[in-house]
């Protein structure tokens, strides 16, 4: 008598024939809520017409319950996007998610080896960090897991998504220097980096709005993007007095530039930067910048990604968190110093003083 072999069916086979995706299907046979009535009447037919008996030791796996999220950053040198990932890692802990994260996705196709890689690790969800640049291939994982988009307003796109407005941090940073009294203002922007196009955009209609003319020099978010930017700007005629620049990082860059042409910041050149990193509030460097607020929109990710992941047939969710900003030396020079800060030089003018 010939022997008879069964095949045990997945729950990706369930879900393949019902036409959904995984997560949905194990939502559906365990009861929970956030699922369609058609649907959850579809997967259960299928299951109980095929006989569907789940695997308790698989279950958390092919479920999506590993409670381990993917977290994938464009480039880890960047101290913002450094920052920003420990900050998301401490939210996750928070929710009692393990976190397995990819440093280095500054380009496409590092970005596609990253997320097969996490996948393979069967990930609950993806955030991403600044990258990829392609937001369509973006939509293609979304389609497969959670899916987190920080750093780009994806207002247009099927895709959550978590970001700053960009276009209103440009704006305050114009308005500022304005008030400071420049009217040559140069922006050196951050080429394809996250952000960088909205603050360009913001930067551009600011200067328009103000009755100025927009100067802008290609950059990147890097040192040496910066730097370069930094020097077509000084060759300019007329030289800008003021330069936003559309990173902390970069930011540095342009200072290096100023101070080894000669120059003083902010008496020939004021200088803005992006992000509000913590070495930006040092004595040293003194920079006004555009401050993020990282803390709220960590957490903002991880919430938003923990929703994804129980209701995944929502619709997508957009997080636009306004900026603030913050000015300091780089752009007030000795009038950000309060008095106690503004010591005599000398000791007679010191007793002049106490008189």
């Amino acid at each position: 008598m010939a022997e008879t072999r069964t095949t045990k069916l997945t729950l990706a086979q369930i879900a393949e024939r019902a036409g959904v995706s995984r997560s949905l299907a194990s939502l559906a046979l365990r009861g929970e809520p956030g699922v369609q009535l058609e649907k959850r009447a579809r997967i259960l037919k299928i299951a109980a017409e095929l006989n569907y008996t789940p695997n308790p030791a698989a279950r958390i796996l092919a479920s999506n319950e590993t409670r381990t999220i993917g977290i994938l950053v464009a480039d880890i040198i960047n101290p913002y996007l450094a920052l920003f990932a420990k900050t998301i890692d401490a939210a996750a802990r928070a929710e009692n998610f393990d976190v397995i994260l990819s440093v280095d996705s500054a380009t496409d196709e590092a970005a596609e080896k990253a997320v097969a890689s996490l996948l393979s690790q069967r990930v609950a969800g993806l955030i991403f960090v600044g990258a990829p640049a392609s937001i369509e291939f973006v939509a293609q994982v979304a389609r497969r897991v959670p899916v987190v988009y920080v750093g780009r307003d994806l207002a247009a796109e099927s895709i959550n998504s978590v970001s700053n407005d960009d276009r209103l941090g440009a704006s305050l940073v114009v308005r500022h220097l304005v008030e400071c009294g420049h009217k040559v203002i140069a922006h050196i922007d951050g080429g394809n980096g996250a952000g960088a196009e909205q603050r360009r955009e913001g930067f551009a209609a600011t200067m328009v709005e103000c009755g100025l003319k927009p100067l802008i020099f290609p950059g990147r978010y890097t040192l040496d993007g910066g730097l370069e930017g930094a020097h077509l700007a000084l060759a300019a005629k007329p030289r800008p007095t003021a330069i936003f620049v559309a990173n902390d990082l970069s930011a540095i860059g342009v200072l290096n530039c100023i101070l080894t042409a000669g120059l003083t910041v902010p008496g020939d050149v004021a200088v803005v930067g992006y992000d509000d990193m913590p070495f930006a509030g040092s004595e040293t460097m003194s920079l006004t910048t555009i401050h993020q607020p990282v803390d709220h929109m960590a957490t903002q990710c991880i919430r938003n990604l923990i929703g994804r992941i129980q209701r995944p047939e929502e619709p997508s969710m957009r997080v636009l968190l306004a900026p603030t900003l913050v000015a300091r030396r780089s752009t007030l020079g000795e009038r950000f110093k309060t008095k106690a800060d503004r010591q005599p030089e000398h000791p007679k003018q010191a007793k002049r003083a106490a008189r």
